[in-house]
């Protein structure tokens, strides 16, 4: 084989094409030259040289046919994800922005839809205008840290909010402005760092006193967090980033939540708990935690789940745990003691991200078209029978605290003194 290796790489440099070293220095001096033009596309181009690195792997390895099939099925997973995405910023615009700045004051259904529909087409058209324009610096998965980033408060107020009574409007305004606000300086930032940001500070005479800032605030973290001022990339990277703004967002939350926190939130009167459980709700009956059922809880399965619930539960922790966190914890053991060499890890990926997760997905894509064939009948099923009122005040408004649809019940309760 090395001499088959030797042979074949004395053949194609005899032929003129270049190996890694050769397309590594072709890289650079390519970029080198961009550069002497435009820094701002040379970084473009640095970044799209280096992701481009999978797809032509891909197209070497993978047969035509296949190659068929897995370009149709990046195609149907970024449709389904682009309209999960689109729904969902659209409705946040709405039901999050529009509808409580018009202080309490109720749309028609009509009007609603017509608004939340106008929203997921400005989304849309935002995401068409957007890409069009925007040239990718970073790695794609930097980049979705730094974008979910801008709205990395809201995860704060939401799990604030369902699991802690002291949390208060001002809190919950301060966790996602100042997130909002540090996740769209850092993307800003790295976007014009190379072109404006580092080219205004050496010719300022800041860079010594920035780069000595900077540099020293990760020097005790080295070496998980090496920050280096120079002028190829902004120093911070977008997970760096997403970590100081949840870390921001939490501390502001939680601080002024403190500070202008009153009195205790009725969390059982939101969550529908106790007297307050609405009719035909079912009640959870929360089970005292015993040894017996430490690890369940641990889980988090209770009395709801079903015996598919259970199985699909334990399954999961199971391969999660046992494998995933397990074999993670033998590898770094064995590797301390004994090194692995190259051939072994590559055994390794081939076990785990071929021939494991073929498994895996041959058995979810059977499961969840069975399941998911069947729900979907049941819901047009229940749709087509008409079995719930449809109350118009469950429009996503909350006055005095409560939901638009809760008041009357909850005046009844509170205010009479008649509970259900």
């Amino acid at each position: 084989n090395i001499q088959t290796g030797v042979a074949s790489e004395s053949w194609r440099a005899r032929a003129g094409e270049p190996d890694a070293a050769s397309k590594g220095q072709v890289r650079d001096v390519v970029k080198q030259a961009i550069a002497s033009e435009n820094s701002a596309v040379a970084q473009t181009f640095g970044a799209i040289f280096g992701q481009m690195r999978v797809p032509m792997a891909l197209r070497h390895i993978m047969p035509v046919g296949v190659m068929g099939v897995f370009c149709a099925l990046c195609i149907f997973l970024m449709i389904s994800t682009d309209t999960t995405y689109i729904h969902s910023w659209g409705s946040i615009l709405i039901q999050d922005i529009v509808v409580p700045l018009r202080g309490g004051r109720p749309l028609t259904p009509r009007r609603q839809l017509q608004l939340l529909r106008l929203a997921m087409v400005g989304v849309a058209l935002f995401s068409f205008v957007f890409s069009f324009w925007f040239s990718q610096i970073d790695f794609i998965m930097m980049f979705f840290m730094i974008t979910g980033a801008l709205w990395a408060g809201a995860g704060v107020v939401i799990t604030c909010g369902l699991y802690w009574r002291r949390g208060t409007t001002a809190g919950a305004f301060a966790s996602l402005v100042s997130g909002a606000a540090v996740a769209l300086s850092g993307f800003v930032a790295q976007k014009t760092w190379v072109p404006h940001i580092y080219p205004w500070l050496e010719s300022h005479g800041y860079l010594p006193a920035v780069k000595r800032i900077v540099e020293g605030a990760s020097k005790p973290f080295e070496p998980f967090i090496l920050w280096r001022v120079t002028p190829d990339a902004f120093p911070i990277n977008s997970q760096e980033l997403s970590f100081l703004i949840l870390i921001i967002s939490v501390s502001l939350y939680v601080g002024i939540s403190l500070l202008t926190c009153r009195q205790a939130f009725n969390l059982e009167r939101m969550l529908h708990r106790g007297k307050y459980t609405r009719p035909g709700d079912r009640v959870f009956v929360r089970a005292p935690l015993t040894f017996r059922n430490a690890l369940s809880k641990l889980v988090g399965i209770d009395s709801e789940y079903t015996r598919g619930d259970r199985a699909l539960a334990w399954s999961v922790f199971i391969y999660s745990v046992g494998w995933g966190f397990g074999s993670f914890l033998v590898l770094i053991v064995w590797n301390m003691i004994s090194p692995w060499p190259n051939l072994w890890w590559a055994h390794w990926f081939k076990l785990t991200y071929l021939i494991i997760a073929g498994i895996i997905a041959a058995v979810s894509t059977v499961w969840f078209t069975i399941g998911g064939t069947w729900d979907l009948r049941l819901l047009f099923k229940r749709l087509a029978a008409k079995d719930r009122v449809v109350d118009d005040l469950d429009d996503g408004r909350v006055i005095g605290h409560v939901s638009a649809d809760d008041v009357e019940m909850v005046e009844k309760i509170e205010h009479t003194g008649e509970e259900k």
